[in-house]
């Protein structure tokens, strides 16, 4: 399985988010300052998690979480950035089928794991916030 830096960045986003939710909508600008994330890529990731329905967006107020990260599974975000571009199940050669054998049992893993585990995981692991 491969993790690219779009679901690096695209995790980054949402902690922060999470992190920030009382305070309401966010600029990319303020987003990318906080996580160290390059401006320009990180819109077009911000624009992936919108079209996954993980964030709202408003033109000139920003991004803010459509649902905490309680209700989003790891499975659903790696879905978003790393799946898309699979090779169609229908095909049946022998390496197709091991793929997607496979892709089906890490799927049915990660549905049962929430981001808001895996954030605070790292919490605790580091004994402080990971910002």
């Amino acid at each position: 399985m491969k993790f690219n830096r779009t679901l690096a960045y695209g995790l980054a986003c949402l902690q922060y988010l999470s992190d920030h939710s009382q305070g309401g909508w966010h600029e990319t600008r303020q987003i990318c300052q906080t996580q160290k994330l390059p401006e320009s890529y990180c819109n077009k990731v911000l624009q992936s998690l919108v079209h996954a329905g993980f964030l709202k967006s408003s033109r000139g107020r920003g991004f803010k979480l459509k649902k905490p990260l309680q209700k989003i599974n790891v499975w659903e975000v790696m879905e978003a950035f790393t799946f898309n571009g699979a090779p169609p199940a229908n095909k049946k050669s022998p390496s197709i089928a091991l793929y997607d054998s496979m892709r089906k049992h890490v799927n049915h893993m990660l549905i049962g794991l929430t981001l808001d585990e895996v954030v605070e995981s790292l919490r605790n692991k580091n004994g402080k916030d990971p910002h």
